[in-house]
């Protein structure tokens, strides 16, 4: 009698910590915005390069997703399909922006097509967000592309409300010196905080491309770009706060099942657009800044890295 009053005694104890386990968790999970940055998907031009140089347009600096990207971008749409489901997000409380480049519009209209179960995700506008565009290497050339928006208008519907009205949180000068660019992410993050304060249960998603993913990312979260995972095509980058804070919480590259460079919703990542996290000198493992550890850090480093650990 004793025993069974002690072993119910234990479990009764045990279900109250589990109870208020869960509680604090769904509790957590409310006080929680989230800031999700995105890189577009597989590039047609870099799987098809010599008959994009054959090609005869105008449109050189604005290409178009593979067939690959396409699906990677639906991919991500599920992933994110249920990550918004899974936290209690409602369509109303995310805000898409994305870069007005051709290749980040499709991502952006292919990953919200397949959002399939969150209710009201058909009325998630896309923000057409000229301070995530391309970092310009090209002297403004591949910029001088870009059609206007409203024509963007005719085959990205998510823009209808959007194109011509919305005002971006920054617009870059071009040409753009390459020691303008990590200002560029800050000064578009601090635009960011100012329109879209601390709000519990939101999310602000940004599609972009691999340069300021990576930028933004180690901006944000206050780190280095040695912590920041090279961004593969629909890799994702998934920051936290709770609070009105300037810094997002990013996972370590290295933590199980780690949401900086998150790819494992992807069946493929693709061999031809590679993860890019190359803001150093090129004649150095091809100027490599990213985690030396990184599955994606190149094998010039990681056989010095074999290399140095075997003289030690």
């Amino acid at each position: 009698s004793h025993r069974r009053s002690f072993i119910s005694l234990v479990r009764s104890t045990r279900t109250r910590q589990l109870e208020r386990l869960e509680s604090d968790r769904v509790k957590s999970m409310d006080e929680v915005q989230h800031l999700i940055i995105i890189r577009h998907g597989d590039r047609w031009d870099y799987e098809n390069q010599q008959a994009w140089k054959d090609l005869k347009n105008n449109r050189k600096g604005d290409p178009s997703l593979s067939a690959l990207g396409l699906y990677q971008a639906r991919e991500t749409g599920r992933y994110l399909d249920s990550f918004f489901e899974e936290n209690g997000i409602a369509a109303s409380d995310i805000t898409w922006m994305s870069s007005p480049f051709l290749r980040c519009l499709q991502t952006s209209t292919e990953a919200l097509n397949a959002m399939t179960n969150l209710e009201g995700s058909n009325d998630i506008s896309i923000l057409p967000e000229d301070g995530i565009f391309e970092w310009d290497g090209k002297g403004g050339t591949w910029h001088a592309d870009l059609p206007p928006k409203e024509e963007r208008i005719h085959y990205f519907p998510r823009l209808l409300n959007t194109a011509t009205t919305y005002e971006p949180l920054h617009i870059p000068k071009l040409p753009e010196p390459r020691a303008d660019f990590f200002g560029r992410c800050q000064t578009t993050l601090d635009f960011m905080h100012k329109r879209h304060v601390y709000k519990p249960k939101s999310a602000l998603v940004l599609v972009t491309h691999a340069a300021c993913c990576i930028g933004m990312a180690y901006l944000a979260s206050n780190q280095t770009l040695a912590h920041i995972t090279p961004a593969a095509p629909c890799s994702i980058f998934q920051f936290t706060r709770s609070s009105n804070t300037a810094v997002w919480t990013l996972d370590a590259h290295d933590a199980p099942n780690s949401k900086n460079g998150y790819t494992d919703h992807l069946a493929n990542v693709g061999s031809n657009t590679v993860p890019w996290n190359n803001f150093g000198d090129k004649s150095i493992h091809k100027g490599y800044t990213g985690p030396p550890t990184s599955r994606f850090a190149p094998e010039s480093l990681k056989e010095e890295l074999a290399s140095k650990e075997e003289e030690l």
